[in-house]
């Protein structure tokens, strides 16, 4: 009876070996609320992109600009989050193969385990034993040898339980290895959604860019067109370029900022120097480019004999050099200013409270500094000139008899700074 019940207990256990099931769980993904605002931050996007710029408010461009800013960081953000699901899809995938593959080998041990005690149980029946170990009248013996009975009888236990633990394990790897690959399928596809989202923001925040950039520089020049007609609106013309132009710059910050940590560190770690002598605490302007370049406000730049401007004013700023080299005096100076170097201005001049730097009247700063976004220099229409600390200078004599002729005027209160509006 013993043999009979032991041989049908270890012919179930190895009919077990090999039997593999699988039950797929699959669940919907929940529905997350941060769908509904990329697709509003989208739809924004797409319509401030469109916004005409020539026509546009400061405020409605402000508005554009963080609208599309919002929309690349909230793009990106997705297709990060994407991507590290899909990495973690992988990860899964490639921990249940390598459960599985150790589980293989512990299953073929156990099963060959198992065959080897289903035929020993056979061939030698625990019951033979236990008769034997009645049989003797050596109690030491019978005692050793019926213990070794049950360990043995406990072995065949464990292994049978370890047995099914480990089929029931690697059916449950199998399918955590086939759900993991559905959700990396899923995820990739999302993927390749996310990145083409991430590139249509992109190409939108571009073209507000780009037609801001023209917008910027059809203002630059008609402010100097009207310079000999109409000051008032030439000066307020130049004062809208240069608000725009620092808007510009200042979500172009942004975008870097966001898109390269390094490049920002590097930016504010530009070294910052004032002139000495007539300098009057200006900021040293950014190295002359040497031929023509791009100002991070959409600022064509030109490099006149040594100083950085706006290309529009090149030609007029080198006819005035030119005559004032023929008349013996050589003229040097900082033109164009990074709007960034502005704000740093202002921050080492007026204070470093949001006040002091962008709402405190120039006259409160020591020594006197525009505030970020008024200053000729951030669109390139003005230049402080070296040797022009007073109007007792030859630099202010010659430049006060002649600039006007070339479309400069001087800003009363700073001997040294000439632009095209006189601001």
């Amino acid at each position: 009876m013993r043999r009979h019940s032991l041989a049908v207990v270890m012919a179930a256990i190895v009919m077990i070996i090999g039997f593999v099931g699988s039950d797929l769980a699959s669940s919907a993904p929940a529905n997350d609320p941060r769908a509904q605002r990329e697709k509003v931050r989208a739809e924004q996007a797409a319509n401030a992109a469109k916004l005409d710029t020539n026509k546009a408010s400061k405020a409605e461009l402000d508005q554009a600009l963080q609208v599309l800013g919002e929309n690349l960081a909230t793009q990106e953000a997705a297709l990060d989050r994407t991507e590290a699901q899909v990495a973690q899809a992988k990860q899964d995938i490639a921990d249940a193969e390598a459960a599985i593959k150790r589980l293989k080998g512990e299953i073929d041990t156990l099963k060959t385990e198992v065959r080897k005690r289903a035929v020993n149980a056979f061939v030698s029946p625990p019951g033979d034993d236990v008769l034997t170990v009645l049989d003797t009248n050596d109690f030491v013996t019978a005692s050793s040898r019926k213990f070794y009975i049950e360990l043995r009888s406990q072995s065949d236990a464990d292994i049978a339980d370890r047995l099914n633990g480990a089929m029931a394990e690697i059916d449950y790897q199998r399918e955590k290895a086939e759900a993991a690959r559905k959700v990396a399928e899923e995820k990739q596809a999302e993927q390749e959604q996310r990145t083409e989202a991430v590139r249509t923001a992109k190409a939108q925040q571009q073209k507000l860019a780009d037609n801001l950039e023209a917008t910027i520089n059809a203002q630059i020049q008609r402010s100097i067109d009207l310079q000999a007609t109409d000051k008032e609106l030439s000066r307020q013309i130049a004062a809208e370029a240069a608000a725009a132009a620092a808007r510009l710059a200042a979500a172009r910050a942004a975008q870097e900022k966001a898109a390269a940590a390094a490049a920002a560190a590097q930016a504010a770690a530009a070294p910052v120097n004032t002139q000495g002598g007539g300098g009057g605490g200006e900021i040293a302007p950014v190295p002359p480019v040497t031929g023509a370049g791009t100002g991070s406000g959409g600022i064509s730049l030109c490099n006149v004999r040594g100083i950085t401007v706006n290309c529009a004013i090149k030609n007029q700023l080198d006819s005035m050099l030119g005559a004032a080299a023929a008349a013996g005096l050589q003229l040097s100076g900082g033109g164009y200013r990074n709007p960034a170097d502005q704000i740093r201005l202002r921050r080492q001049h007026c204070g470093s409270s949001y006040y002091a730097i962008y709402q405190m009247p120039s006259s409160s700063c020591r020594p006197p500094t525009a505030r970020p976004g008024t200053s000729q220099h951030e669109i390139g229409l003005a230049i402080d000139f070296s040797n022009c600390s007073s109007r007792s200078t030859a630099c202010y004599q010659w430049l006060a008899g002649h600039a006007a002729a070339y479309g400069f005027y001087n800003l009363p209160s700073e001997a040294w700074h000439w632009s095209t509006t006189g601001s």
